[in-house]
């Protein structure tokens, strides 16, 4: 079909009709592509070696959220101790207070999740 030039000086419906037909066919063939019989076996030849999977937990996440407990407590103590009846500190204290609790509640509840 690419070989064939289109004559664009007859545009009857028969030649319409054929160019459509050779279109169709032309889409409809299915492309011959053979792969060979070993190709898996040389894309996976060509792959790196595989690194055996770490089986050390970090425990990062815990020990941050054990660091951010002790530190929010300190804080706590801290602005206990020396705040004198600001309004600021008050505030500050609370949510202080409630980063705590919250920060305990989790972890105990993720203790609990991996038993």
């Amino acid at each position: 079909m690419h070989d064939q030039p289109l004559n664009q000086n007859d545009l009857s419906p028969t030649a319409t009709e054929q160019l459509d037909q050779r279109i169709i066919r032309a889409l409809e063939t299915v492309p011959n592509s053979p792969i060979p019989a070993d190709f898996a076996a040389r894309v996976a030849r060509q792959l790196p070696a595989r690194r055996p999977a770490s089986l050390t937990a970090t425990h990062y996440g815990q020990n941050t959220m054990l660091l951010s407990i002790g530190v929010s407590l300190v804080a706590l103590l801290v602005l206990a101790l020396y705040t004198t009846g600001h309004a600021a500190f008050g505030l500050l204290e609370s949510l202080l207070f409630a980063e705590f609790i919250a920060l305990a509640v989790w972890f105990s509840i993720w203790r609990h999740s991996l038993r």
